[in-house]
């Protein structure tokens, strides 16, 4: 049976999805994982969320065509709109999710929140975000389709991130998530493709990424595969 807060994640994908915001935005963060139950379906894959955390990345230049009012249509399942930090990231908060908008960092003095007209939002700007939406796929999440993240990029992003992380907790979650969607790669026979996106990364990140699995336990094969 699935959880409250994921019939709440389906509700909020389908109000996006009928006012047209879904086909403009990438779903990213940890709820990617559920999504890619669609991708691997015939390998062994059973993630598990713990977060309250929807993270929806809008590629630059903004595509949207018409403004939608999200407060309007978010209001009725008690979100509302809060702010975070010095510099007041606009995040949708619910008891069960947090909603926040997130854009690619490029330049100087491009951490300032980026306003989203559109949609009535300012969005965080963030490093790396390209490499997520500039190879992208479309998955069934319940019952409406999503832009997400390639697996590949998914998984190695988030290695790459782990090794910044000051928290051990957040390191240790980054790793177990990106182990996960590598071994069902691997067990899907995805391992050219994985190896594709890896060539095209910046060396500095290759060899995170190698550092990183040489170090973890249980994950030699999957070193091997970007070796």
């Amino acid at each position: 049976m699935r959880s409250k807060q994921f019939e709440l994640c389906c509700e909020v994908l389908r109000r996006l999805d009928r006012e047209g915001v879904l086909k403009h935005v990438v779903l990213i963060g940890s709820w990617c994982l559920l999504a890619y139950e669609d991708f691997f379906t015939d390998v062994r894959y059973r993630p598990g969320i713990r977060t309250r955390d929807i993270d929806f990345l809008i590629p630059l230049p903004p595509q949207f065509d018409h403004d939608v009012d999200l407060e309007a249509v978010l209001q009725d399942l008690d979100f509302v709109i809060s702010h975070k930090g010095r510099d007041g990231y606009m995040q949708f908060v619910h008891e069960d999710l947090m909603l926040e908008f997130i854009v690619p960092e490029r330049g100087r003095d491009s951490d300032k929140p980026f306003p989203i007209p559109a949609l009535g939002v300012n969005a965080q700007p963030l490093r790396f975000m390209d490499f997520l939406a500039d190879n992208t796929i479309r998955l069934r999440f319940g019952d409406v389709g999503v832009t997400v993240p390639h697996p590949a990029n998914f998984a190695l992003l988030k290695l790459i991130v782990s090794a910044r992380r000051t928290k051990s907790v957040k390191r240790e979650n980054d790793q177990r998530q990106a182990l996960e969607v590598l071994r069902a790669l691997r067990d899907s026979g995805n391992e050219k493709v994985l190896r594709k996106v890896f060539d095209k990364m910046p060396k500095t990140w290759q060899k995170t990424a190698r550092t990183i699995l040489g170090e973890l336990p249980l994950a030699e094969e999957l070193a091997a595969v970007l070796s």
